[in-house]
């Protein structure tokens, strides 16, 4: 039995039928996530099974992980603490590392987002990849699992000259 049968209890044998035709559509398409963890919080909780479930449905899929070190990683937990409505204080000097970090990840990251035919980033850790890629082949989503509806405008305007150039 594979993964995707064990939800078969839960929403039935039709919809998982019409599941596999949906996705024999986008048979051979290459999607690679983005996010900045393999373990540990939601994110990684979804990708770990939404990939191999992917995978099984004949979508070829990949998850990549940034790489960051602390003062980069207390940057885009403002960012997350701001996004939610939290005025915070963050440097122009953190904003640098932010995107130098971000600039680094794209070039180790490059061969494979370039050869992509649908790249989704997850939360604002890696959304300012985008900018090393202007010449992309493939569609680029930002994906955000942080509530939207109040950010601290002063964040939210920093990083939608990012997020804004996803399709």
């Amino acid at each position: 039995m594979n993964r995707l049968d064990l939800y078969g209890e839960i929403v039935g044998k039709d919809v998982l039928d019409q599941l596999r035709q949906l996705a024999s559509l986008l048979e051979g398409l290459k999607v690679v996530h983005v996010n900045s963890t393999r373990t540990g919080g939601g994110v990684a909780e979804i990708l770990e099974r939404l990939v191999p479930l992917m995978q099984e449905v004949g979508i070829e899929t990949s998850w990549l992980v940034i790489q960051g070190d602390e003062d980069f990683f207390l940057c885009t937990k403002a960012f997350h603490n701001a996004l939610q409505g939290m005025p915070v204080g963050i440097t122009d000097t953190a904003l640098r590392h932010y995107e130098e970090v971000n600039a680094e990840n794209a070039l180790g990251l490059r061969e494979e987002l370039e050869r992509a035919d649908v790249v989704i980033v997850h939360d604002p850790q890696p959304a300012a990849l985008i900018e090393h890629f202007p010449n992309r082949k493939g569609k680029w989503v930002w994906r955000c699992h942080i509530d939207l509806s109040r950010p601290w405008r002063p964040v939210w305007k920093y990083l939608r000259q990012f997020i804004f150039r996803y399709d």
